[in-house]
């Protein structure tokens, strides 16, 4: 992209002239060429639209393209002309009529060259032509003729082409398009010559048009591709023109002549020629190396030698032909007489100059030879009066003193120092941060505006007063202190001179700091990046010499989390960038003019300021521009790359911990093909991350650093993993950790020390039974191979105690099996010594068998009720001892038919027992009621359990009653009557049992002894002291109805308290659910079924206890808790429905379109939302129900939930 473009060309207002015709001929007779005004005469006007006007075309009928310079010629003439002179628009029309009138192929003739033997040359020779055009005859650029600007007319021209018959004609054109780079135009015939049959003289079809597929020369309608050289423009000067053609054809032929002059040269022999002596070499030698460098070196002169004889031969052959030509005669004929076109045109057309003897070519003219001036000095006209012109030239010019050119050249030094600096650093050896980037800038910046401030500025002012300091007086005076005076100096003026120049300087400084910036930034940016992925980014690199990006940035996480970002923001990558550039141009304002500081005897008003170019003009908008176009198309690669990325926000943001919880809660459903598959697909994951994500990656402005990021998007993936072949790891670790301890188990049995003859059996038949019980223990560890071989794919070392657990799991069978056979061999053993000592044990048991017997018959002969707690001690000690030798004789015949020995028999120990249980019985009930009986009515009254008594009382009698049938029938009748004794005890004292069980009520309130006391007539409140033996002795036995009936009524209003304190219990704990809803930072209410069910139930059995004849002492609270249970159930059923219609409007009213839409209701429903989010807190921290629903505040926001239907 170029740096300065070419500016928009703006209307001007037409002009048209009067006698065009008239003033064309005036003005080509004033040339003095009658000629060419006789063509004005005989011009004829064509009509034709403006796009498609020929160049013959009257100037006058061509106005709507003159306000467009590209269709007008150039003249140098001020836009503002002074009154009596030409204006420049009558010049402008002047030369149009001009240029329009003159016929190309007539000027070309004149300038000498053959038609005839162009139109016989090849078409080769039109290219040749184009090597040879001098563009020094160009007078505008390619955008200045053919300007790219949509809208406006087409340029014209005329175009040189071969007709039908072969002569070469101008013919009129359009010009579409131009071709810098090859310097040629596109360019298409108009109608009236295209209708002829004509061919583009130039090979147009191998140069290919880019709006076109190309024309061939077959079709000279279609566009068609031609040199500069065979193109004249309508606003171009055809004289010129001409001039241009011929020079390109007669240097063409020069050339011909030329090369064949060479040619013939180079061919020539060189064998006989004589070459440079050996005086002659030495003596070149001699000169070329003076120098004590040259001689110190042994330098190789050899090859040059030899090409300084092969120089001298071939200048001997030169002159060898030249004298045969001369000897001929003719080539000096030729050149004398004929002029150099003449020449090049003969040879041109193949006609011999030399002789026949020698070669038939023509050699080039000889130089012309310089006359040799009269005299030493340029002669002067005797009307030129030099004194004058001397005296007129001093007075205006500055350059009458020597101090003025002495300063000028200091001056100009100084300012061309300045020139070369740049405001910007564009050395770029490494890639550097953005922030070093805007230093270097900075610092480089700083540097120049300094240098300006202060040492140019001081040198130019320092310069200027050493040169005058010593002039004094005059027209450089500079302690001059009036002001009038110093305006018609030359000082001033000169000073005037001296800020141009600085400010051309800042300019010139500004401009090329601008160009070099913008060309080194689009340098940079001119890789063409492909982003396919995070490894695939093709670079097309422009600039081979660049070594690196200009810019480095890193990939990071973003600091917001969630996704990745770089480190500088590719938008601050363009901001700062042309902050800097704006940074620059704007240090050049403010640098102050020399005139004050040098003329300081005279009064300046304010400060005045050196002009230099500012942010607003035209060139630094097109440089800034173009600055920030390459700028912006070379970061989208960053996009695109950042874009790549994010494939991997999900990994950034899971947390691996939650994620491998996650995947491992799914417990016995997690299978081993699919936790293998997951951890397959994350190593392959990582594998490919590996392989893709780059360190550092170029993409061409900036270098990105992804070293950071791809560490932690690595480390994270290998801690999945890892954790997932955790995972796998603990499941055959669990289940050779479980199984091991089965096997721990098995062996703590199978390595047991039989103590007994029993233990002895049992560990046999354990032993024999553990083949089938290791079976399921050994399928389980086979079970675990496969995630340890898994986990061997997965190439996952096994932590040493996994490795140790896996070891001893597999070796569990080998080892039981060893230990079980060394357990077999001590169980032989074992047998026997048991043996031997049960022997021994019968013999004892039966000596202690006979004592127990002795012992039973003489605890029967005891029959004194009085002793009854001794002889129950006596007879309880007796029964454990009874006990426990039957179980030994158990034990000892189990051993003996563990041993395969015959069964002793011990069936008199069963017959003592049976013989011996009445007695046992009875002394125990006896005992335990002498006990029972004496506490029940001595203790304080409010121990007794009237249940639990009369449930002793029954158990007592019964056992009485039946050991009394059991010693009368074995004639034991001392024994029987004293068991008849103890039952009429138990008999008289069961009448007392219904007065404990109706005193002893639960239900027995302060009101029922209130009650009880109105009706026995006498103070009836039991207290701490009292006692069943001092209410029988009050005579309340006989007041038993009076008291079972108002027993009878608390027990059934303790029926009534007992659920109401139930109820009580279950509602003071009841909770609301309150949990929180989605982000609107307020919280929704749950309530469970089962809860809405109790409430119900509740109601209706609140009900039901209303209606019973028992209710009174509770009415109260009866008629309390229904009402706070009915409340509790409507305040429910009212949130529940308000709840609903909050969630149903509570989107709708958030969004701002709806509350522009409906003010009236969304200020309704935000007083309401505002209320409802009120109780919710106030619920959520406290979510007791009745404490809740019994707010009056809670209770009037119900009562508000019509408001939302409204709404």
């Amino acid at each position: 992209m170029p740096l300065i473009s070419t500016p928009h060309l703006q209307s001007k207002p037409k002009a048209r002239f009067g006698g065009a015709l008239h003033g064309a001929l005036q003005h080509v007779e004033a040339l003095g060429d009658p000629q060419q005004a006789k063509q004005v005469q005989q011009h004829q006007p064509v009509q034709e639209d403006a796009s498609t006007t020929s160049i013959g075309t009257p100037v006058d009928e061509v106005d709507n393209g003159a306000s467009y310079p590209h269709l007008l010629p150039k003249v140098m003439v001020p836009f503002s002309t002074k009154p009596g002179e030409t204006p420049r628009k009558v010049q402008i029309q002047r030369k149009r009529r001009l240029y329009a009138c003159q016929d190309i192929h007539q000027l070309v003739s004149q300038q000498g060259l053959n038609f005839e033997q162009l139109s016989r040359q090849p078409p080769e020779y039109w290219d040749h032509i184009e090597v040879f055009d001098d563009t020094d005859h160009e007078s505008r650029n390619p955008e200045q003729w053919v300007p790219r600007i949509p809208g406006i007319p087409k340029s014209q021209g005329k175009v040189a082409v071969r007709c039908q018959d072969g002569s070469i004609s101008w013919m009129d054109a359009l010009v579409l398009d131009f071709d810098s780079t090859g310097n040629r135009y596109l360019v298409q015939l108009q109608s009236g010559a295209a209708s002829r049959s004509i061919t583009p003289t130039a090979n147009t079809a191998a140069y290919p048009s880019s709006r076109t597929a190309g024309a061939a020369a077959s079709t000279p309608s279609a566009p068609f591709w031609i040199p500069r050289v065979q193109l004249c423009f309508a606003a171009e000067d055809p004289a010129l023109y001409a001039k241009r053609f011929a020079a390109a054809c007669v240097a063409v032929s020069a050339a011909d002549v030329q090369l064949a002059h060479e040619l013939c040269i180079d061919s020539m022999p060189i064998d006989d020629v004589p070459q440079l002596t050996t005086e002659q070499v030495n003596r070149v030698l001699t000169f070329a190396m003076n120098s004590k460098k040259l001689k110190d070196r042994l330098m190789d002169t050899s090859t040059l030698i030899n090409e300084a004889n092969l120089e001298h031969a071939r200048a001997m052959n030169k002159a060898t032909l030249q004298a045969l030509a001369a000897a001929a005669g003719t080539g000096n004929a030729a050149q004398g007489e004929s002029s150099a076109a003449e020449g090049y045109a003969a040879a041109a057309a193949g006609a011999s100059v030399v002789g026949v003897q020698l070669l038939p070519l023509v050699l080039p003219p000889a130089e012309p030879v310089k006359p040799v001036p009269a005299k030493g000095t340029v002669e002067v006209p005797a009307t030129y009066d030099f004194r004058e012109q001397l005296s007129e030239f001093s007075f205006r010019t500055l350059l009458t003193k020597p101090e003025v050119i002495h300063a000028l050249s200091k001056i100009r030094l100084e300012s061309s120092k300045v020139i070369k600096m740049s405001l910007f650093n564009t050395f770029s050896s490494k890639s550097v941060r953005l922030e070093e980037f805007e230093q270097l800038q900075t610092a480089a910046t700083d540097s120049v505006a300094n240098h300006l401030r202060d040492n140019w500025s001081a040198s130019t002012k320092n310069i200027i007063k050493s040169a005058f300091k010593d002039v004094g007086k005059g027209w450089y005076n500079l302690a001059e202190t009036s002001f009038e005076t110093y305006r018609f100096s030359k000082l001033r003026r000169f000073l005037g001179l001296v800020r141009f120049s600085m400010e051309d300087t800042l300019r010139f400084l500004a401009e090329g700091s601008m160009r070099k910036f913008v060309t080194f930034m689009q340098g940079c940016c001119s890789d063409v990046v492909d982003v396919a992925s995070t490894s695939k980014v093709t670079v097309d690199s422009k600039d081979l010499s660049r070594k690196a990006p200009l810019l480095l940035t890193e990939l990071v996480v973003a600091p917001e989390g969630g996704g990745f970002a770089y480190s500088t923001p590719v938008e601050t990558i363009h901001s700062k960038i042309i902050a800097v550039f704006d940074r620059a141009i704007s240090k050049l304002q403010g640098l102050n003019q020399l005139e004050p500081g040098i003329m300081d005897q005279l009064f300046w008003p304010s400060a005045l300021l050196l002009n230099s170019v500012h942010l607003q003009e035209e060139v630094t908008v097109r440089a800034r521009d173009a600055l920030s176009g390459c700028l912006l198309a070379s970061l989208q690669p960053l996009r695109s790359y950042l874009g790549q990325y994010s494939t991997y926000n999900g990994l950034l943001n899971v947390d691996v911990e939650s994620y491998v919880q996650r995947f491992a809660a799914q417990g016995v459903d997690l299978s081993l093909a699919d936790i293998s598959k997951e951890v397959a697909n994350q190593i392959a994951e990582l594998s490919y991350m590996e392989e893709n994500l780059l360190p550092t990656v170029n993409l061409g402005l900036v270098q990105v650093n992804c070293v950071k990021v791809r560490d932690t998007l690595l480390r994270k993936k290998e801690k999945l993993v890892g954790m997932l072949k955790a995972v796998v790891a603990r499941v055959p670790r669990a289940m050779v950790s479980l199984t091991s301890a089965k096997f721990s188990e098995l062996e703590r049995q199978v390595k047991a020390k039989a103590v007994s003859i029993e233990e002895v059996d049992a560990q046999r038949k354990f032993i024999a039974e553990l083949p089938a019980k290791m079976a399921s223990l050994v399928a389980e560890v086979e079970a675990a191979k496969p995630w340890y071989n898994a986990l061997e794919a997965m190439r996952y070392l096994l932590p040493d105690e996994d490795a140790k657990e896996k070891l001893v799991g597999i070796s569990w069978q080998n080892k039981l099996m060893g230990a079980a056979e060394r357990s077999l061999e001590g169980l032989s053993s074992d047998e026997t010594k048991y043996a031997d000592e049960m022997v021994a044990q019968q013999e004892d048991f039966v000596s202690k068998v006979n004592n127990m017997a002795t012992a039973l018959t003489a605890a029967q002969q005891h029959s004194n009720l009085a002793k009854v707690d001794i002889v129950a001690g006596i007879v309880s000690s007796l029964d454990q001892q009874l006990k426990a030798t039957q179980k030994e004789a158990e034990q000892l015949n189990a051993r003996e038919g563990l041993l395969g020995k015959p069964m002793t028999d011990y069936r008199n120990i069963k017959q003592l027992a049976d013989q011996f249980d009445p007695f046992i019985q009875f002394w125990t009930a006896t005992a335990t009621w002498k006990n029972n009986h004496k506490s029940w009515l001595t203790d304080t009254f409010e121990k007794l359990d009237g249940e639990t008594v009369e449930k002793d009382v029954s158990t007592a009698y019964k056992v009485l009653y039946k050991m009394g049938k059991a010693f009368a029938s074995r004639g034991l009748d001392q024994m029987a009557a004293n068991a008849e004794t103890v039952r009429l005890e138990v008999e008289q004292f069961k009448t007392i049992v219904p007065l404990v069980q109706a005193m002893r009520n639960p239900g027995m309130r302060p009101r029922h002894w209130d009650q009880l006391s109105a009706d026995l007539g006498s103070d009836l409140h039991p207290d701490s002291s009292y006692t069943l033996d001092k209410a029988l002795k009050q005579g309340l036995l006989a007041h038993l109805d009076t008291i079972t009936k108002v027993a009878d009524v608390a027990s059934k209003e303790y029926s009534i308290e007992q659920a109401l304190d139930k109820l009580q219990r279950e509602w003071e704990g009841a909770e609301l659910g309150v949990l929180e809803y989605r982000d609107t930072g307020t919280y929704v209410i749950k309530v469970e079924e089962a809860m809405s069910q109790q409430i119900d139930d509740h109601i209706v059995m609140l009900q039901s206890m209303a209606f019973s004849p028992y209710k009174k002492p509770f009415e109260d609270r009866l008629a309390k808790w229904d009402t706070t249970l009915n409340l509790v159930s409507e305040a429910l059923d009212q949130w529940l429905a308000l709840h609903r219609t909050w969630m149903y409007l509570e989107p709708i009213f958030s969004s701002e379109d709806i509350m522009q839409q409906l003010p009236l209701e969304g200020k309704r429903f935000a007083t309401v939302d505002r209320s409802w989010r009120k109780t919710l807190d106030a619920a959520k921290r406290n979510p007791n129900l009745l404490k809740v629903t019994s707010k009056k505040h809670m209770q009037c926001h119900v009562h508000r939930a019509p408001l939302f239907s409204v709404v």
